[in-house]
């Protein structure tokens, strides 16, 4: 007998939004919401979205969590992308309430994002020269998913953490700063995060439909997103006893 669940919440970047290269229902994390019943899906997504971001509104949105009968999709942006004060322009961040029945949704403000706008930014950029190594990179968003995940597992969450970018985590990535870090993300059993992502399992299986611009690294439609859902998100979650 599947899990019960009465909301859906998502947060995470171009991948996750709705309607953006694929349509909502046809998205991975619709299916799961078609798949479990879900009747109401919360979604904080947003094209070039960081990870700072996604952590910003998960810390700041919980009051209106029901830890016991919501389940979390926690999406890792591309790594080489920063949140920032966006000087005074009082930039607004709009998310989505949709309806699971029909498919119709409301875009409501998140008032714990407003002033922040993302960027995408380049390792050679001189003031941002801490993305150039890959290494130390990603030894802080291990550092940050350890954060994340004793907090919610120490509320009992209902939760997975993707790995969205194009690019798979090294496994192999073990030196000073990484030495905890790195067993204890890759030995976590909620995270999809070093192999069968969203990109990886779709990798010269399923194109992205943008792959003229993007390569592999693109995003997919519907045919790569049920991919990415029967081959590694759904088995995660009956993994983790989460359906």
């Amino acid at each position: 007998m599947l899990k019960s669940y009465n909301k859906l919440w998502v947060f995470g970047d171009s991948f996750t939004t709705p309607n953006e290269y694929v349509s909502t229902p046809e998205s991975f994390w619709a299916l799961t919401a078609t798949k479990l019943g879900i009747p109401q899906i919360l979604n904080y997504s947003r094209p070039t979205n960081s990870f700072d971001t996604v952590c910003q509104m998960l810390v700041s949105e919980q009051a209106k969590f029901d830890w016991e009968n919501n389940l979390f999709i926690i999406g890792v942006p591309p790594l080489e992308r920063v949140t920032v004060f966006d000087n005074f322009k009082d930039t607004e961040f709009r998310a989505w309430d949709i309806n699971t029945d029909d498919w119709t949704a409301d875009r409501f403000d998140v008032p714990s994002h407003r002033g922040l706008v993302c960027l995408q930014s380049f390792g050679n950029n001189e003031k941002l020269i801490v993305h150039s190594d890959p290494s130390w990179t990603e030894t802080q968003v291990l550092r940050d998913i350890f954060f994340l995940t004793n907090w919610l597992d120490g509320c009992n969450a209902n939760y997975i953490v993707l790995n969205l970018t194009g690019k798979v985590f090294d496994k192999n990535n073990i030196w000073g700063p990484s030495e905890f870090l790195l067993p204890y993300v890759k030995n976590h059993p909620r995270g999809i995060l070093f192999d069968d992502t969203y990109h990886s399992v779709n990798f010269e299986v399923n194109r992205p439909v943008d792959y003229d611009q993007y390569g592999w690294n693109g995003h997919h439609g519907a045919e790569g997103n049920r991919h990415f859902f029967e081959k590694s998100f759904w088995p995660k979650l009956i993994e983790s006893n989460l359906a």
